[in-house]
C-alpha cells in the first residue's frame, strides 16, 4: 500500500478478498480494478459496484468526497478489526445503512484481551482523514514502534491482572474489616467507633496518547465518608455493601462449582452407563473397535464429546461419537458417527485448504432419505394425539440451512443479508427469516439447480425429528437427558448457564437423531409448509396469515423442544431463533414398487434400486 501510494495510486477497495497470501504466507494486494491517481478528478465507484465493498468503505467514499491514501487506511483498519475479533466493523440490512454508520457510528470497542491495540485502531479509523495516519510509512513505522515497546506484552498477560487484583483485595479486606465491625456496632457489642477504609479502588478511563497504550489505570483515592456524621443513611450503605459482597461470593462459589462439575467430559464407558443405567459396559454390551482412516494417512483424530484418546482399533460402546480430523495445509473436519457393528470402520478424506469451495459454487444442503411410515403425532399424553401415516419416501435437510446457504442466495439476487445478532455467520443456522424469506429462497434455489426442494410438511417434520421413535425426544422421555444433545435455554445446560443469554450453535454440533438428522431439538424453531391459520381456507394457502413452526430454539424451555412441540408464527415474522430446513420429493424414476408380485414369485435382484441405496444412505 505504502509502495502504491508513493506512485501517486490510491486502491479504494482494501478488504480480505484482495489480500492473496504466496505459499511462504507473505502478503500480496491485488485488485486494482477502480484505483486511481491521487490527482484525478473522477468520480469514485458506486457503492455495490463490488459486492461486499460498502463493508469497508471510509467515510469520505461513502459520501463520495474526495478520497487519497487516508482513504485506504480506514478501510486496512477494517480490515484489521475484522482480523481480532472475527467479525464485521458494522452490520446493517443495506448497502445504505453500512455507509451511514460508516459515516456517523462510533466502531465498538475491542475485547480487554486486545486493548492494547485500541489507540492504533482508533487513528486508523478516526471519522476525519486529518486524524487518521497520514501516510502507510506512519503507520508502519507505528507498529514498529509498539511491537519494540515493552508494555505490549505486560498489557495481554497476566501480570497487569495480578496487580490490580492484589490492589482490590486489599480494598476488600478494609471493606470487610469495616463491615464487621460496623455490623458489631449496630447489634451493640462493640461500640468502638470503625473507621472507612482510608483508600477506595476507582478506576478511571486510559490515556489514548500515542505514546501511551495502557488501557487500564488503576487510581488508589482518599475516601471521602466523614463517619463522624454516623446516620441511618450510612446504616443503608452497610446493608448494601454487604449485600453486594454476598452475591459476589455467591456468584464465585457457583462459577467454581460449575467448573468442577463440568469441565472434564465423560469416558465412553461413563456415558454409556449414564445413558443406559449400566454400571458397567463391559460386562453388558459388547465393545466394538472403532477404526478411522483419514486421508492423508497422518492425519490426527480426535473424539471431541468423551474423554477417552482415540487410537486405531479403540475399543467403544455403541453409540454417537464426534470426530475431528486435522492436518496442516488441510480443511479441518469434524463429523458425528453412529457406531454400531455394521459402522466400525471410517473412512474421511480432508480437502487442501485452497481445494475449498469458491464463492462461486453453490452450496447445497445435505439431504437424508426418510422411508415411509406411521406414526402417532402430536403429544401422546394428550387427547390431540392422532395416528398419522407418511405414504411416500422423502429427503430431509440433514441440517438447517446455514448462513453460507443463504447468503449466497442474498447476494446473487441483491436482498438484504438477514442478521446475525452478532453472533456470526458461516456454518451457524441462518436466523431472522420469515417463512416468506424461506420461500424466496427456495423458489430460487429449484430455479437455479432444476430440483424440487420446499418446506416439509408439519407431519414429515414430526417424523424425521422423532428419528423412528415413540418418544418425547428422541433420545428418550427423559428431559434431563437433553445435556450435550440439544441447544436449548432451561433444561439444556446447567442452571447457572441458564441465567445467561444463550445462542445458536454451528449446525451438526449435536448428535443427530436415528436417522442421521440434527438438531431437531433447539437451536433454532424451524418453518413448516403448513397452515396454522385457522380461518385460512386450506385451498387458499397465499391467503395463510400463519404458519406451524416446530422444534423450540436456544431460547426454550427443555419442555418445549419435544419432538411435538410447535406453534404459530406469522408467515411475514422474522426472529432471531426462527430459521428452516428444506425437503425434497424423491424423483418419480427412484419410486420402485415393493409390493410383492401378484404370482407370488420372488422378484429379481434390482441393480439400479442397490446402487441408490449405496449413494443415497452412505454416511460419508
Amino acid at each position: 500500500m505504502e509502495q502504491a501510494h508513493s506512485k501517486g495510486y490510491v486502491h479504494r477497495d482494501i478488504k480480505p478478498e484482495n489480500i492473496l497470501f504466496r505459499e511462504d504466507d507473505s502478503p500480496v494486494l491485488t485488485d486494482f480494478g477502480i484505483a486511481r491517481t491521487i490527482k484525478s478528478k473522477a468520480n469514485m465507484t458506486q457503492v455495490g459496484t463490488v459486492i461486499g465493498t460498502p463493508y469497508y468503505m471510509s467515510p469520505e467514499q461513502a459520501k463520495g468526497e474526495a478520497s487519497d491514501g487516508r482513504s485506504d487506511l480506514y478501510s486496512l483498519g477494517v480490515v484489521l478489526y475484522e482480523i481480532l475479533t472475527g467479525e464485521k466493523l458494522f452490520h446493517a440490512d443495506s448497502s445504505l445503512a453500512i455507509s451511514v454508520k460508516h459515516i456517523h457510528e462510533q466502531p465498538p470497542a475491542l475485547p480487554t484481551n486486545l486493548s492494547g491495540l485500541q489507540p492504533l485502531l482508533d487513528k486508523l479509523l478516526a471519522k476525519k482523514p486529518e486524524f487518521r495516519f497520514q501516510s502507510a510509512r506512519e503507520l508502519i513505522e507505528e507498529l514498529k514502534a509498539f511491537a519494540e515497546q515493552p508494555h505490549v506484552k505486560s498489557n495481554t498477560g497476566k501480570l497487569p491482572a495480578l496487580t490490580l487484583l492484589g490492589k482490590l483485595s486489599d480494598v476488600l479486606a478494609r471493606d470487610a474489616k469495616y463491615i464487621t465491625g460496623k455490623t458489631l456496632q449496630l447489634f451493640g457489642k462493640n461500640a468502638k467507633q470503625n473507621s472507612l477504609p482510608s483508600h477506595t479502588l476507582e478506576i478511571v478511563p486510559a490515556s489514548t496518547n500515542n505514546n501511551n497504550h495502557t488501557q487500564l489505570a488503576t487510581r488508589i483515592s482518599p475516601a471521602l465518608t466523614n463517619l463522624n456524621n454516623t446516620s441511618a443513611r450510612s446504616n443503608k450503605g452497610i446493608y448494601a455493601r454487604a449485600g453486594i459482597y454476598i452475591v459476589l461470593i455467591s456468584a464465585i462459589i457457583f462459577s467454581g462449582w460449575n467448573f468442577i462439575s463440568g469441565g472434564e467430559k465423560p469416558s465412553a464407558r461413563e456415558q454409556w452407563a449414564s445413558i443406559t443405567g449400566q454400571a458397567n459396559a463391559t460386562e453388558n454390551t459388547s465393545l466394538i473397535p472403532l477404526t478411522v482412516n483419514p486421508i492423508p494417512k497422518e492425519a490426527r483424530v480426535r473424539i471431541l464429546n468423551i474423554r477417552d484418546k482415540y487410537t486405531a482399533g479403540l475399543e467403544l460402546p455403541p453409540g454417537t461419537y464426534q470426530l475431528e480430523i486435522s492436518y496442516p495445509g488441510y480443511t479441518t473436519r469434524k463429523k458425528w458417527i453412529r457406531l454400531d457393528a455394521h459402522n466400525a470402520v471410517i473412512d474421511i478424506a480432508l480437502q487442501k485448504a485452497n481445494q475449498q469451495k469458491t464463492t462461486n459454487s453453490l452450496p447445497l444442503p445435505e439431504l437424508v432419505l426418510v422411508k415411509a411410515g406411521s406414526y402417532l403425532m402430536g403429544n401422546p399424553n394428550t387427547q390431540g394425539a392422532k395416528p398419522t401415516n407418511i405414504e411416500n419416501d422423502f429427503y430431509i435437510g440433514r441440517y438447517e440451512i446455514t448462513f453460507n446457504e443463504y447468503d449466497f442466495f442474498a447476494i446473487e439476487t441483491n436482498r438484504a443479508l438477514p442478521d446475525d445478532n452478532g453472533w456470526g455467520r458461516g456454518e451457524r443456522p441462518v436466523i431472522n427469516i420469515s417463512w416468506d424469506d424461506a420461500i424466496a429462497y427456495i423458489n430460487w434455489l429449484n430455479k437455479t439447480t432444476g430440483k424440487n426442494y420446499r418446506l416439509p410438511t408439519s407431519a414429515e417434520w414430526e417424523f424425521a425429528a422423532r428419528g423412528n421413535t415413540t418418544s418425547s425426544y428422541w433420545w428418550g422421555n427423559n428431559p434431563d437427558d437433553a445435556h450435550e444433545r440439544a441447544n436449548c435455554r432451561f433444561g439444556c445446560k446447567s442452571w447457572w448457564n441458564s441465567f445467561f443469554d444463550n445462542k445458536t450453535q454451528v449446525v451438526g454440533a449435536f448428535p443427530p437423531n436415528d436417522f442421521g438428522v440434527h438438531d431437531t431439538a433447539g437451536n433454532v424453531a424451524e418453518w413448516t409448509s403448513d397452515c396454522a391459520d385457522k380461518t385460512a381456507s386450506t385451498q387458499e394457502q397465499t391467503a395463510c396469515l400463519k404458519r406451524e413452526v416446530h422444534g423450540g430454539a436456544f431460547t426454550s424451555k427443555v419442555e418445549n423442544i419435544a419432538a411435538y412441540s410447535q406453534i404459530a408464527v406469522t408467515a411475514t415474522k422474522a426472529r432471531k431463533n426462527l430459521g428452516f430446513r428444506l425437503a425434497q420429493e424423491i424423483p418419480q424414476a427412484r419410486i420402485l414398487d415393493d409390493q410383492p408380485n401378484t404370482d407370488g414369485q420372488p422378484r429379481r435382484r434390482n441393480i439400479f434400486r442397490e446402487l441408490r441405496d449405496s449413494i443415497f444412505n452412505r454416511d460419508n
